[in-house]
């Protein structure tokens, strides 16, 4: 544990007296084990640089906290507290300094070897079958000098089991270079056939040594092969190490799942993730580092394990309410024809007819099959215009409901836990304008609703917040601006009806669909949605330029939509649809916002400060 201090040293200085005193410590020196101990009775301040970050702290503590690596007690010398982690690991170091021995084949301070550790707790078990073992380094591979690769590969040869002992020592001793753990580990379970499992910092058995805090795993490990090695033998047949008389667990039904999970059969994988899901099996939480040092099959979500859980989530909520978890097979197949490479257009023809057919009863089972899917953005998109849509037509029976009502802000709930970007995110910002008898509904909810997740979402709607409306970005706007260049409108509308937007149903342009259009055609994906489709929008924005002979000021060029005030599709359709009213041909917008219009840019300005400690006051007002 190199520490940098910045406030004890001259400028340009990289080793301090605490890091010399570290290495000499690690080297086998007492003078310089003595001396740690006593700097951890100062109080002086220091800023250290941690990678690339400077802190602050007290020189006694960083001392100690050196203490804790260099000096090392079995759980049974703590007197059964967690490895290294005691309060009283200071307290036992300084009654029991005389006491202590170096051990350099370990390079650490401690009263006995590690070897020593009988209180060292492990599990074995057998590898997941099809388990990937072409990657493997050998041992002279993970050394970092050529003189100690060639004496492991010497006993690799003679397929000694001497090996297994001196592999992880060998890590550990250059534990804190580090970047040797996790090829190490898989050596070993390619050369036994056999996961270990130990105790990490917290007391919990892992199988893996990543994110291990102060190396805890990886001493437990190292302890395992040094009292267990002569165990082993080599069988030639199946060419590996065994050792018959150590018993090994099974792997449990729910590691096989794991196992299908991170294997690379797609068909398994996805059949794993759906048992975990209609089962209702919970996926381990507390060893997350068994979960996330693998990735899963590329059919599934890449944050699996979430997606589970919020899908579990909401499957109970709809068996209590009584709402179907699937949909009807015919529709449920022309659902899945959204993950199909369409051409545009009949993906936009799709799109309408399923927002036509889908009923209140049937829309959230739609959102739970296409949650599956996450990692096609083109099913993504189509499914996240389809619900932008669907849910704004049909508001009124969303919030007359109570029943409903309820469904949604659970929704808001269980996507927030999906951990993944899209427009999923936002479904509370259809509700960003509250009042009469949905506000009522919404206030009843969070005191009766039995669920608590309702009750906490409900709350936070009616919490004064900014709200969450359409961004007006309209300050350069200049409808006498003339487009540099002018597209033939002809040709725009050909091509707008070959994606599927029909703009002159009976040879006169339609201002309504134009508008339905400049809404709801730059829809973000549902979940893992970056960047809004602007398959339609570009043409129609060009055609309403050749039609009304302006750009609105904006350019020929298009921007960033997540700039506020850019020239971009998004930016644009929003100003042609304030151009359109000023015009004086389309009414007043009464529908909820679009998923992609939530306001992320609050003004800062002292008026709308104003603004909103007034709303605030009436809404408090009148609750």
């Amino acid at each position: 544990m190199f520490i940098w201090l910045l406030a004890t040293v001259p400028a340009g200085a990289q080793i301090t007296q605490l890091d010399t005193l570290y290495a000499r410590t690690l080297a086998g020196n007492r003078p310089a084990l003595e001396k740690v101990v006593r700097l951890t009775k100062s109080r002086q301040h220091v800023r250290y640089q941690m990678g690339r970050h400077q802190r602050k702290s007290r020189l006694g503590k960083l001392a100690a906290s050196s203490l804790q690596d260099l000096v090392v007690f079995s759980v049974s010398e703590q007197g059964g507290q967690p490895l290294d982690f005691s309060r009283t690991h200071l307290a036992l170091v300084r009654s029991r300094m005389s006491d202590l021995r170096y051990f350099p084949v370990y390079k650490q301070w401690g009263l006995s070897r590690l070897e020593d550790d009988s209180s060292s707790v492990h599990h074995l078990r057998q590898l997941p079958p099809g388990r990937v073992t072409d990657k493997v380094k050998p041992p002279s591979a993970l050394a970092y000098r050529a003189a100690e690769g060639r004496r492991l590969d010497s006993l690799w040869q003679a397929r000694s089991p001497l090996l297994l002992r001196e592999l992880p020592r060998y890590v550990y001793w250059h534990r804190d270079q580090g970047f040797l753990e996790r090829d190490m580990v898989t050596f070993m379970e390619h050369t036994t056939g056999l996961q270990v499992g130990v105790h990490n910092y917290t007391a919990d058995t892992v199988y893996s040594l990543a994110y291990d805090f102060r190396g805890v795993a990886l001493r437990n490990y190292t302890v395992f092969w040094a009292r267990h090695y002569h165990y082993f033998s080599w069988n030639q047949q199946k060419g590996r190490f065994e050792a018959p008389a150590l018993p090994v667990r099974p792997r449990s039904a729910v590691q096989q799942l794991l196992d299908q999970i991170a294997g690379s059969d797609s068909s398994a994988a996805f059949q794993a993730y759906t048992a975990f899901i209609e089962q209702n099996i919970q996926v381990p939480s507390r060893n997350m580092d068994e979960l996330t040092s693998f990735f899963p099959n590329r059919a599934l979500p890449i944050f699996w394990e979430k997606f589970i859980r919020s899908k579990q989530a909401m499957r109970a909520y709809l068996r209590q309410k009584g709402l179907p978890l699937t949909l009807p097979p015919a529709l449920q197949q022309q659902s899945l024809q959204l993950l199909q490479p369409l051409p545009f257009g009949q993906r936009y023809q799709l799109e309408n007819h399923l927002i036509s057919v889908l009923n209140p009863e049937q829309i959230t089972a739609f959102e739970l099959l296409m949650l599956d899917y996450s990692r096609n953005d083109a099913a993504q998109e189509s499914v996240g215009r389809i619900l932008d849509v669907w849910y704004s037509r049909n508001w009124p029976q969303v919030t007359g409901s109570e029943k409903q009502l309820g469904l949604y802000l659970k929704k808001i709930s269980a996507y927030k836990g999906l951990g993944i970007v899209g427009g999923s995110n936002s479904f509370a910002h259809k509700l960003n304008t509250l009042r009469g008898q949905p506000r009522r509904a919404v206030r009843h909810l969070a005191v009766t609703a039995p669920d608590a997740e309702v009750q906490k979402t409900a709350r936070m709607l009616l919490r004064p917040h900014w709200s969450s409306r359409s961004r007006r970005t309209f300050s350069r706007v200049r409808p006498a601006s003339s487009p540099a260049r002018l597209f033939n409108a002809d040709s725009l509308r050909q091509v707008l009806l070959g994606r599927g937007l029909q703009v002159y149903p009976a040879g006169k342009l339609s201002v309504a669909r134009i508008d339905t259009a400049l809404k709801y055609d730059a829809p973000l994906g549902f979940v893992g949605g970056h960047t809004p489709r602007t398959t339609t929008l570009e043409p129609l924005i060009r055609l309403l330029e050749a039609e009304f002979h302006t750009d609105l000021g904006f350019g020929p060029a298009f921007g960033d939509w997540r700039l506020s005030g850019s020239p971009s599709v998004v930016h644009r359709a929003r100003a042609w649809r304030w151009y359109l009213r000023r015009q004086g041909l389309l009414g007043k917008d009464t529908d909820p916002i679009s998923f992609v219009q939530k306001n992320s840019f609050h003004s800062r300005s002292p008026t709308r400060k104003l603004k909103w400690k007034i709303r605030r006051f009436t809404r408090r007002l009148f609750r």
